[in-house]
């Protein structure tokens, strides 16, 4: 069984959780990536991902809000070690 680390980017992009819905915004616009990982300090806090966003702007919310605010909490996880079955 293929290890997850086969398949993996370890060029994450990171923002903290009281960065402006705008600013990750722009920046996840700039990479050309659809989720960013949501760091309290070194700890994973949440990952926001394009879905979020669309909720977000659909109900009319300002994009100077938090990311803490739209974030999905505490995401499940699996280590890279773990098999591409596991993850699926």
């Amino acid at each position: 069984m293929e290890p997850v680390s086969a398949h993996m980017t370890r060029d994450l992009l990171v923002v903290a959780p009281g960065d402006s819905l705008g600013d990750v915004v722009s920046r996840m616009a700039a990479r050309n990536v659809g989720a960013v990982l949501v760091l309290d300090g070194e700890r994973l806090a949440g990952i926001l991902t394009e879905r979020d966003i669309l909720r977000a702007v659909a109900g009319g919310l300002d994009l100077t809000v938090p990311v803490a605010s739209q974030m999905t909490h505490n995401p499940d996880t699996i280590e890279s070690s773990d098999s591409v079955e596991q993850a699926a």
